[in-house]
């Protein structure tokens, strides 16, 4: 059903997590079931003939990568409404709809000892982050969640329902399916099929340090990084922190130094990492132990709750330990317009299906955030200019193009080899470009 901006469909459907563009489309197509998809493309078709002119069909779930203008030359198509998961724990295999977010799926699934491959936030939707390729905190020992994507039930431009997979009768679903793992996906995507990973002893935590101790914090974590086990997943970084619960007061209004840090195994193979940082400075701030999907939702120490913001990331290469002291620096002092910057380190993750992203093409990644509420964007730009000369010496060649807030384009998240492949598909999927494409292809 298309509606108009009178409606609460329509305010609600226009207020992204990411709010640092303004959403005004011509109409907004309220998807409730996936069968809902096809009549709705029938009725923009049906609209733009009225009208007389062309619209784009603009898919959107949480909106967390929204980045793009969304005017009156579009329609948007809310998929948030498709959150129904369900759990086959003896498979271990969950099938959700489009606009289900981490929190939904893992709230299901580690009633039976499994969990998503979810990233930092509760929030995001499993869809645009999967076909982001999706950087979580299992993510070294059990690879992208673009890798456990196994099928994804999608419509194309012209209306008709498809299933893409590895094993798809038509060509056109198993290059879909490549597609959907990393490049952003093609099509009008309504329910996933992906693997859950056991998680047997998860253990996981928020460390913060006062940012006077960086130099040695540094020291101890780029001298036990390389020697980490294989299970454990972590981000070192700086973070201003805000007057506000859950940090502590004796860092409000401060600059601190985060560790968050996360093992599905359990405490053993983090405890090199941990006793290093924690034999360097005290920390303020410690909640590293046994946990759920909530307590490992909340280790990145994100906002709670939308702001507009303009990221930049980067994925680098082994040489990053030697360079950090002096990447995150340059985001330490306190009028820096950089809010957080990180190092995740990812390095040894597996690939587990073959797709345009699959695996990690660096060890680690940069990721820088500022908030538009706090600076103008010429400053933010000029903030992650000083941070690029520094990470330049490190640079693996691509950027992860999901970890980019508030961007319409990210041009050198793929390969051009691979964006070339990705929007031939796209090509084939919807010849007539209704459907907006990824910013991964832009």
């Amino acid at each position: 059903m298309l509606v108009d901006a009178a409606t609460d469909g329509y305010a609600a459907a226009t207020r992204p997590h990411n709010s640092s563009r303004e959403q005004r489309p011509a109409r907004v197509a309220v998807i409730a079931r996936p069968e809902d998809v096809a009549p709705a493309l029938a009725e923009v078709a049906a609209l733009a003939r009225s009208t007389g002119t062309r619209l784009e069909v603009v898919p959107q779930a949480t909106g967390h990568g929204a980045g793009a203008p969304v005017d009156d030359g579009a329609v948007l198509l809310d998929t948030s409404g498709l959150t129904d998961v369900s759990i086959d724990p003896a498979s271990r295999v969950a099938v959700v709809g489009a606009g289900a977010t981490w929190s939904a799926v893992n709230a299901a699934a580690e009633r039976h000892g499994l969990l998503g491959l979810a990233g930092s936030a509760p929030s995001v939707s499993v869809s645009g982050y999967t076909f982001g390729g999706g950087i979580g905190w299992l993510v070294r020992r059990d690879g992208l969640a673009s890798g456990a994507l196994r099928a994804v039930h999608y419509v194309d431009g012209s209306g008709r329902s498809r299933t893409a997979a590895d094993d798809a009768p038509d060509e056109v679903d198993r290059a879909a399916m490549w597609a959907f793992r990393g490049a952003g996906g093609v099509g009008i995507a309504h329910t996933l099929e992906f693997d859950l990973a056991p998680a047997p002893d998860l253990h996981a935590g928020a460390l913060l340090w006062h940012a006077d101790a960086l130099p040695e914090l540094i020291a101890a974590w780029a001298s036990t990084i390389g020697a980490l086990g294989g299970t454990v997943s972590s981000s070192i970084g700086v973070l201003h922190v805000p007057p506000m619960p859950p940090f502590p007061t004796e860092l409000h209004g401060k600059v601190a130094v985060h560790l968050a840090i996360a093992d599905p195994d359990g405490p053993v193979a983090a405890a090199p990492l941990l006793d290093a940082m924690r034999a360097a400075a005290e920390p303020v701030s410690d909640s590293w132990g046994p946990t759920d999907a909530a307590g490992l939702s909340r280790i990145h120490l994100d906002p709670p709750v939308a702001t507009p913001a303009i990221g930049d990331a980067r994925w680098l290469d082994a040489s990053t330990p030697g360079i950090a002291a002096e990447l995150l620096a340059t985001a330490a002092a306190d009028d820096a317009a950089i809010v957080m910057m990180e190092i995740r380190h990812v390095a040894g993750a597996p690939a587990r299906r073959p797709g345009a992203v699959v695996a990690p093409p660096g060890d680690f990644i940069h990721h820088a955030v500022a908030p538009l509420t706090l600076f103008p964007r010429d400053r933010i730009e000029t903030a992650f200019a000083g941070a690029r000369a520094v990470w330049s010496t490190a640079d693996a060649g691509s950027t992860p193009g999901s970890w980019v807030e508030g961007a319409a384009h990210v041009p050198d998240a793929l390969p051009a080899d691979v964006r070339a492949r990705a929007a031939a598909i796209a090509d084939t999927v919807d010849p007539g470009a209704r459907i907006r494409r990824s910013r991964l292809l832009g």
